[in-house]
């Protein structure tokens, strides 16, 4: 049960990981191309590079953070917190603007993928904390010095 619970949280880091290295590298290389498909104007050079920090930078900071958690066992548990955090913000912030801006296509297809996903990382979290509660391995927290 124990590799399994490893593995299975693996999974989950490296879809994030993947998915996020896909937006940053597509909004790396063509900001304009990118957004422009989304009916998004970038006006000035000052926009355009905005838009590759905000949708290409930071997407791609967030898989390299997550890549690091998944190559490590000890840091499982915060990279599946990562994904639930991240995500779990991004959703509901979709969800918000399908109520006040109104239910595209576009928006509408995206919620499927970040419930799951939101969903796996999650199971993840809890899985990985019994995991970890049960670990004979793991030093104790009560502050004991030994």
């Amino acid at each position: 049960m124990t590799k399994a619970v490893i593995w299975f949280n693996r999974l989950v880091l490296i879809a994030a990981s993947f998915i996020m290295t896909a937006i940053a590298i597509r909004q790396l290389r063509d900001p304009i191309g990118s957004t422009a498909a989304l009916d998004i104007v970038l006006g000035s050079p000052t926009a355009v590079t905005v838009a590759r920090v905000g949708f290409g930078g930071f997407p791609l900071g967030f898989a390299i953070a997550l890549f690091g958690c998944l190559i490590s066992t000890k840091r499982l548990l915060t990279g599946v917190s990562l994904v639930a955090a991240v995500v779990g913000a991004a959703t509901l912030a979709r969800i918000q603007g399908l109520v006040l801006d109104g239910v595209t296509p576009y928006n509408t297809a995206l919620l499927r993928p970040e419930f799951a996903l939101l969903f796996f990382s999650t199971i993840g979290i809890a899985l990985e904390r019994r995991r970890v509660s049960r670990d004979p391995h793991r030093k104790s927290l009560s502050g004991s010095a030994s």
